[in-house]
Parts: structure tokens; sequence; C-alpha cells
């Protein structure tokens, strides 16, 4: 039965085949740069142009049984750079692939990617500031505590590592000072 890493080491796999450009996000990206927490979900940001749809649908068709898709639904977040889900039925576990928007912040993560190793795959991930960043414009949109929290974990464990000074101009250009000020006085218990 395949898990949560296999899962993800596949999709990774099929994406450097089919030369779609990602960045490994969400849960596994919080687990690796702050406080571990369990999920049952996978999460990607995915730079692909509607031109170039045919790779991700020929990507999804290869991924095998067990897994369900919406092909209508991949095209449809491509277009309007959504989100659309894959689902694998024996795990349970959902893959979100965020379509990258336009915008200089959504450029900045993919030329700020880092290679995290993963078994003994390398993979594209999300950069700690960036994925901080992310989560507390999501909070700006619909507060969410977990998010708060994952920020802490990310700031307390990277704190030496983090670049402040792009994490200080990005949250004045998105807008997340008062966020970014409270999840960098924040005790993680007080939560």
């Amino acid at each position: 039965m395949l898990g949560q890493r296999d899962i993800l080491l596949h999709l990774v796999g099929l994406m450097e085949e089919y030369k779609i450009p990602y960045l490994l996000t969400g849960s596994f990206a919080v687990s690796y740069y702050g406080f571990p927490r369990a999920t049952h979900d996978i999460d990607f940001v995915v730079e692909i142009h509607l031109a170039e749809k045919s790779n991700i649908l020929k990507l999804l068709q290869r991924l095998g049984p067990g897994f369900d898709y919406d092909e209508k639904l991949v095209v449809k977040a491509i277009e309007s750079f959504r989100q659309f889900a894959v689902f694998h039925f024996d795990t349970g576990i959902k893959v979100d692939f965020w379509i990258r928007k336009p915008g200089e912040f959504e450029r900045n993560k993919f030329k700020r990617s880092r290679i995290i190793k993963i078994g003994n795959k390398h993979i594209a991930a999300v950069s700690a500031e960036d994925l901080i960043l992310t989560k507390l414009v999501w909070c700006k949109q619909i507060r969410s505590e977990r998010h708060l929290r994952d920020c802490v974990g990310i700031i307390k464990t990277q704190q030496k590592q983090l670049d402040r000074k792009y994490l200080k101009l990005w949250a004045k250009k998105l807008r997340v000072v008062e966020f970014l000020a409270e999840v960098k006085e924040s005790d993680y218990s007080g939560y």
C-alpha cells in the first residue's frame, strides 16, 4: 500500500519527467522548516500555462489506479490561477496543486526555492520566508490559528537562517506587518 511519502516522491518524479516547475509547500514544508504536524494532504505550487496544459494532463493520466481527479476542473484551475485536487482513495490522501499566480511575490517563490531531501530524492521546496509570508497573507483573508502556529514554529526553528530583511520588506508589501509582528513575539505554547 502506498504511503504519503511514496505518493509525494511519485508525483515529484512525474513533474520532473514532464518538466513542470513545482515547489513543495504546505504541511510537508512546514514540518521541514518548523514544528512537525500530521496531515493527510500534499501541497504543490506548479508553474503551468494554459498552452502547456497537456503536460499536466499526461502526468495525471500516468498516476495509476486509485487516483482520481476531474480533468475539467484541472483546466479551469489553470485558466483562473486557482487550485485543483487529486485524491488517492485507498489512503485518503489529497494532493493540492496550486497554479502559480502572476505577480512578483509568486515569481520570487520559484526564484528563491530551496532544495530539500526527502528519502533519497532532492525536492524543490518553497523557502521558509516565503512559506511564512504566504501563510500570513491567508491569515489576512481568514485568520487561522493553525497557520499562525506554523509561522511561529518556522520562526523559532529557523531563527538564525531566516532572511529577516526579506521578511520585513515583503510583509510590508503584502500588508501583513501586524501578523508578522504577532508571530515573531508569540510563544508557541500560547496558541
